[in-house]
């Protein structure tokens, strides 16, 4: 009676409290991760509010599409690799990776008039959100006061899939020089996050119980309806301003879990328990605000942009709570106010007609429940080509780091994104 009453107990905190390693049980997966569309804006470092001028305006500035002259038709692909060293307070570094190639966007601009004081629409796909990474966690847990001290823990936390947005948009010069567009975005997407764990008593903490084996699965659809609009000035032939409002947005969950335990003690006795259930609920994002500015030098060959753009993660909510355990409060107490920072370059090479371009992106973090000693910085590099003055092909490169600590526990993560995009103008 003793060990069922023991073992219950255990099943019931790990279940209902699962909080010591894996931070992906208490971070909202589907708040920041922001990963970007378009190769030559994301070689640029992400800074297109102030540009938007090719098919990706749909989702950076709609405003920008009516600057598109000819019939546009665009797609890109990206490909992620993420890797993770992670490590307890003293002890040897465990490190894992993750790669997938996904579709980053694809569609088309329409323009209804081939000259300035013209319209144009877009419809299209874009997947601004990626869940492709893991950690794998190897060591004796140093810290106190949670169901892993002391237990020597083998883990694998791995999660896929992402988030894209179908939206329809139109831009139209409401002045010589002021653009003004929106989009209706329809976002779906889904997430499956599996963590496998196992801890033991290699140094005998516990009189009775030798290793204990947890498995828990969640598995998420998301849908919801938002929306955004833009403005583009072009305040002179060489400077333009951009402004970007991104409606709130209720994403329904619909969610599936499965968690089991296994127990097994000293004298060979084993336990276990499993059990499964599902639940809707919706994740209520907050506006977001941006603003950039892009310069144009010699002669338009060299571009200078850069972007900021606002979120209040605290006015996220839970509609209902997905946990009991998960308070009113949840997203005031374990979130911040995050500035994206977007930076970039271009530069025409005109002897060979080729776009070079460099950037940085910063991604802040916005979950405070841990020490965070790096941001989410990226550096980047691009390179594009237009040939025919119809058919165009852009490359980009991103190179970012990460750190950050919590319950004895560092991760280190180091991320590879590319880019490839082509678009054919007529």
């Amino acid at each position: 009676m003793k060990r069922v009453v023991y073992a219950s107990l255990i099943c019931l905190l790990i279940a209902v409290c699962f909080v010591s390693l894996s931070s992906a049980q208490v971070e909202e997966m589907a708040i920041g991760n922001t990963f970007g569309v378009g190769a030559r804006t994301m070689g640029m470092g992400g800074a297109s509010l102030a540009l938007a001028d090719d098919f990706t305006a749909l989702y950076w500035n709609p405003a920008g599409m009516a600057q598109i002259q000819k019939f546009e038709f665009f797609s890109s692909f990206s490909h992620n690799r993420a890797s993770a060293n992670t490590y307890f307070t003293g002890d040897e570094i465990t490190t894992t990776s993750r790669s997938q190639m996904r579709p980053n966007a694809i569609g088309f601009i329409y323009p209804l008039m081939a000259r300035q004081g013209g319209l144009a629409i877009g419809f299209g796909y874009n997947r601004p959100q990626n869940f492709d990474y893991q950690t794998a966690i190897t060591g004796i847990d140093p810290s106190s006061g949670t169901d892993f001290s002391g237990l020597s823990v083998d883990e694998i936390d791995a999660n896929s899939g992402g988030i894209g947005i179908w939206s329809f948009g139109a831009s139209v010069y409401v002045t010589k020089r002021v653009l003004v567009g929106g989009s209706l975005d329809f976002w779906s997407g889904n997430s499956l996050n599996h963590l496998d764990t196992t801890a033991t008593d290699i140094v005998n903490i516990d009189n009775e119980l030798s290793r204990f084996r947890y498995d828990d699965e969640v598995d998420r659809e998301y849908s919801g309806i938002g929306g955004r609009i833009g403005v583009l000035a072009h305040l002179t032939d060489n400077i333009n301003l951009g402004l970007t409002l991104v409606a709130p947005t209720e994403l329904g969950v619909d969610e599936l879990w499965y968690q089991s335990t296994l127990e097994v003690y000293d004298d060979g006795e084993k336990w276990s328990d499993s059990a499964s259930g599902s639940q809707i609920y919706d994740i209520e994002r907050p506006f977001e605000v941006g603003a950039g500015v892009a310069v144009k030098l010699l002669n338009e060959r060299l571009i200078l942009a850069g972007d900021v753009q606002l979120t209040d993660w605290r006015q996220t909510r839970y509609d209902p709570a997905p946990a009991e355990d998960i308070s009113d409060d949840n997203f005031e107490k374990y979130y911040a106010t995050t500035f994206q920072v977007r930076i970039g370059a271009e530069y025409r090479i005109p002897v060979v007609d080729t776009h070079i371009r460099a950037g940085y992106f910063r991604d802040t973090v916005p979950f405070t429940d841990a020490e965070i000693e790096d941001a989410r910085d990226f550096l980047t590099i691009g390179i594009g080509k237009i040939f025919e003055d119809s058919i165009k092909f852009d490359v980009g490169y991103m190179l970012g780091t990460s750190q950050r600590s919590r319950y004895e526990l560092t991760t280190e993560r180091r991320t590879h994104r590319i880019f490839a995009s082509a678009a054919y103008r007529y």
